[in-house]
């Protein structure tokens, strides 16, 4: 399965597989990070394309983020 992803997808779904494919989140120092949007918007987007799952945390804020077999594979790692 072939996803165009831009070049912050890529290094999204290649952190999530640098922390063994789940990585939670809220992520470092997210009220004075400035690309937190773009973000958001990658996670939306890579979440669409079933590349990850997004699992919100229970009674805290925050989630988790799970790559997928789709996201495996779209870093050619299957």
């Amino acid at each position: 399965m072939s996803h165009e992803l831009t070049d912050h997808q890529l290094e999204l779904l290649a952190r999530l597989l640098q922390h063994g494919g789940v990585l939670s989140s809220p992520f470092g120092y997210s009220d004075e990070d400035a690309l937190l949007p773009a973000l958001r918007e990658d996670i939306a987007a890579l979440e669409e394309k079933g590349l990850i799952t997004v699992t919100p945390h229970a009674g805290r804020e925050g989630e988790t983020l799970t790559l997928t077999e789709e996201g495996y594979a779209a870093l050619d790692m299957t």
